[in-house]
């Protein structure tokens, strides 16, 4: 099977949305969201995000890039990935323009829950802690355990680096029918 890790901060084109800010409400929770551990009765039921004038684009992609390790989709894409059958929340939004009217309602933070253990700790290009033995300070180049990855679900997020979000080439396919814009993906190498 191939895989794709999803590029969650694309920044190819200014004139795009772009987040920094968090759903309201949720600022100490946030690591919920970017590391896939649920959100629950803990998210807003009227969750807003509003753009902010560090970031002046307006246009409205198919995956909003952002600063929090969101996988920010619209809601065509969420479908595909929730089809998937993998346990995720799919959190709902409104999106507010700069100057504080609606946008969009029509966005979603996909948050699979927990995390697959996939990845080849050999051959993955990793920054080691100097001070405790065994934790990873960063996964600059992941690659999957072969053997680990022949079961591994259509959509998931590796182990020991949460915040990267994989899709299966099958996924990969479907979302590419839909023509999505700012939705950019790299194969990931499987070794072993």
């Amino acid at each position: 099977m191939t895989y794709f890790e999803i590029n969650i901060m694309p920044c190819v084109d200014r004139e795009l949305c772009f987040l920094d800010k968090v759903p309201e409400g949720t600022a100490m929770l946030t690591q919920r969201m970017a590391e896939g551990r649920p959100m629950g009765t803990d998210y807003p039921a009227d969750a807003k995000i509003y753009m902010d004038e560090d970031n002046p684009g307006i246009t409205l992609p198919s995956l909003i890039g952002n600063t929090n390790g969101f996988l920010i989709v619209r809601r065509e894409i969420q479908e595909v990935l929730a089809a998937t059958g993998v346990p995720t929340e799919c959190l709902p939004f409104t999106l507010f323009d700069h100057k504080k009217r609606v946008a969009s309602r029509d966005y979603f933070i996909v948050n699979p829950l927990g995390t697959y253990d996939c990845l080849d700790l050999e051959r993955s290009d990793i920054s080691w802690s100097e001070e405790v033995a065994d934790e990873i300070i960063w996964v600059n180049t992941p690659r999957l355990d072969r053997t680990k990855a022949e079961h591994a679900p259509d959509f998931f997020r590796i182990g020991r680096r949460p915040r990267g979000y994989v899709i299966s080439g099958r996924v990969a396919a479907a979302i590419q029918k839909l023509q999505p814009t700012n939705f950019y993906v790299s194969q990931l190498e499987v070794a072993g």
